[in-house]
């Protein structure tokens, strides 16, 4: 057995998914009707182990492969490798003779030519003179990174060719590669699934730093960082031009952009014909009425660019909040869409990790009588995914078909490829709905200020699918947004702590009457969003434009200079993380505690790692003793950080068994604990 042998072994056994491309290529290899089969997607995706896999299955004397990186510039250098490649090579001069003969004797055969956009040289020839010249039995696939049109869509080549792109693994597969690897904790899988978005290269590298590091080191800020400059570096390699590399890091701002706002972005004129190529790059797509950066794409750059070039990062985040509020106040309809635009621009991360890779193919309609069966299903699947399943949130689900016979309209639900993927209920609270809501302790506080003579709705269940909550989570704020858009006064309870700044951003106020919690010590917050005397647009408008939430949003030059001193917050949660794992033996680790200077407002230069390490535990207990003094939430922030950290009582599967908790939800709790404790951190003087 040869090296090559060994690693073809080992990228057999970590393959995951593909099953419906593999599927395509064994067709085109069986199919009586000769096409031409081009497999296009971003770099990074997974074309070339795809290829190779079904080089594999197929058989090195059925399948022949061959690679653009070996620069193929004449049509000679081609043909000396399909000649070397034939196993049994006849006397003809022209292989593609000897290539239809070896052919038919096979009874077919498959050539991939991987890399395809390094094939130019030869293109042309290929396209114009070989491929015409081979038998039907001569079965062609490519792979690259862009489409194939212009001269593809040609001269009858639009009806033997069939672009097919290559999509990232769905949660579900990211989750099995994970385990694959030997990692078995779920919050580092869930990270792993936010960061990767499902895109091979960087699950892989992100699985190998943690099989060499352990589990946490992918938590630290340098691994990530250094991965996400490899993975930004990587998309933009074939990239001769600086300003498509600029374009790309502008458009990673916003949600959506098109020619006059990447314009404004830059502060440039943009000629249409540079903008059209523009958009052709493998990893900018069609969205609804404009472009946008795949979501990978756009999460990797933004945190690269933020993190290299912090000023002209604001100067783009800036420009683009003035030209999307310019749209808002001159648009007559879908403001609410251009409000959700402007949300996305804050610098949240779990608002910047929404994903919206399944918008085209997901639909919102009303949940009719033979969908409940599917609801309850999913409801159910949500509570056992957040080991949330006790007596108040099962008694909950059996207030569904109730609430629908009615109300109907009550129960939204998002559709893929028709089938239920997730549920939103909004129900308008009347005597019958108030009566059955009273009847159960985690609704009942809510019904406590009901009022017939006013229109009030309460929304108190949701269910999705769990291994696709990371690639609809854009689709269902978007959801979210569209659906209060009326004049009622709507009631939200939520037990998510991460969704809670997101319902504060579309105008939710805190309500602690309508709190509720469970016999398990789940608290459900109750939310109040008053639309009666203001619409949405307006309060989404007014709230943006002040500061509010963890982080504000940028609105104006006074308040981008207010806030340009404090590192953003996505970085100063990292360093914090870093800095807790090595709590008790801080000043041991310089690198570490110099990196907190920034954080802390201290000069570095001036101090040692033992004085830095000081401050950060001084401030640390400082805030540690507001939080135990705090709400019930804030108390549950501090036992958290407390015996993890300070303390250290063991791992946290211990902690989350002396506090009671389950460990899905300890760990959703100590993301936000660590949140906070960065917040608190990076806003004290």
């Amino acid at each position: 057995m040869r090296i090559s042998d060994l690693l073809l072994k080992r990228q057999r056994s970590l393959f995951i998914g593909r099953d419906q491309e593999l599927a395509a290529l064994h067709r085109a290899l069986s199919d009586s009707e000769w096409h031409l089969l081009h497999i296009h997607g971003q770099g990074g995706i997974g074309k070339t182990t795809l290829l190779k896999m079904f080089a594999d299955m197929i058989g090195t004397d059925r399948c022949f492969y061959f690679d653009g990186n070996s620069g193929f510039q004449k049509p000679e250098d081609f043909l000396n490798q399909v000649r070397n490649a034939l196993p049994d090579r006849e006397s003809s001069e022209e292989p593609s003779d000897d290539l239809n003969e070896y052919a038919f004797r096979r009874q077919g055969i498959m050539i991939l030519l991987d890399t395809f956009e390094r094939w130019g040289a030869i293109e042309n020839w290929l396209r114009n003179e070989w491929f015409p010249r081979l038998s039907p039995l001569v079965k062609v696939c490519t792979a690259g990174r862009f489409i194939l049109e212009d001269r593809w869509l040609r001269d009858g080549w639009n009806l033997l060719m069939k672009n097919a792109e290559l999509k990232p693994l769905s949660s579900k597969q990211v989750g099995k590669y994970a385990y694959s690897r030997g990692i078995t904790d779920q919050e580092i899988v869930l990270s792993l699934q936010r960061f990767s978005n499902g895109v091979p290269l960087a699950l892989s590298m992100s699985c190998e730093i943690i099989a060499r590091q352990g589990n946490a080191a992918f938590l630290d800020l340098p691994q990530q960082q250094q991965t996400i400059g490899y993975l930004a570096s990587e998309l933009t390699a074939t990239m001769e031009s600086d300003w498509s590399k600029r374009c790309i890091e502008a458009a990673s701002v916003v949600w959506k952009f098109d020619q006059e706002l990447l314009q404004a972005l830059l502060d440039e004129k943009i000629p249409t014909e540079h903008f059209r190529e523009f958009c052709k790059l493998p990893f900018i797509i069609w969205h609804e009425d404009n472009w946008s950066l795949h979501d990978s794409v756009r999460q990797w750059t933004f945190a690269d660019l933020r993190s290299r070039m912090p000023q002209i990062f604001r100067d783009y985040r800036s420009r683009a909040w003035k030209e999307l509020r310019n749209r808002e106040q001159r648009a007559s309809h879908a403001k609410t869409e251009l409000s959700f635009e402007r949300i996305y621009m804050h610098e949240n991360d779990f608002i910047r990790q929404f994903c919206f890779q399944w918008d085209d193919s997901l639909m919102i309609r009303e949940c009719a009588e033979h969908d409940l069966e599917r609801l309850e299903r999913l409801y159910l699947q949500y509570l056992e995914d957040r080991s949330l399943c006790y007596p108040e949130e099962l008694q909950m689900m059996q207030l569904i078909r109730p609430l629908w016979e009615i109300d109907p309209n009550s129960f939204i639900g998002l559709w893929q490829d028709n089938e239920l993927v997730a549920f939103c209920s909004c129900v308008a609270l009347t005597e019958q709905t108030v009566r059955l809501f009273r009847g159960n302790p985690i609704t009942a506080p809510a019904t406590t200020r009901y009022n017939p003579d006013q229109s009030q709705c309460l929304i108190s269940m949701a269910g999705m699918e769990p291994h696709l909550e990371n690639e609809i989570s854009g689709s269902i704020a978007r959801a979210m947004a569209s659906l209060i858009n009326r004049h009622t006064y709507i009631l939200n309870l939520i037990s998510e702590p991460n969704w809670k700044l997101y319902l504060s951003l579309l105008g939710y106020e805190r309500q602690p009457w309508a709190d509720s919690r469970t016999s398990n010590g789940v608290v459900y917050e109750g939310y109040l969003l008053d639309l009666r005397t203001e619409d949405l647009p307006s309060k989404i408008d007014r709230i943006l434009t002040a500061k509010i939430g963890l982080y504000p949003v940028v609105q104006e030059e006074s308040l981008l200079h207010s806030v340009k001193e404090k590192i953003p917050l996505e970085i100063a949660v990292k360093l914090v993380q870093r800095a807790l794992k090595y709590y008790s033996k801080l000043p041991l680790y310089p690198e570490t505690a110099q990196s907190l200077s920034s954080l802390l407002s201290i000069p570095s230069a001036d101090m040692e790692a033992d004085v830095i390490a000081s401050h950060f535990k001084e401030r640390c207990h400082g805030i540690l003793r507001k939080l135990a003094a705090g709400t019930e939430e804030d108390y549950r922030f501090y036992q958290i950080l407390h015996y993890a950290y300070i303390q250290k009582i063991g791992s946290h599967e211990r902690v989350a068994e002396y506090l009671n908790m389950s460990v899905p939800t300890y760990y959703r709790y100590l993301k936000y604990a660590v949140r906070k404790l960065a917040y608190e951190l990076n806003n004290s003087s």
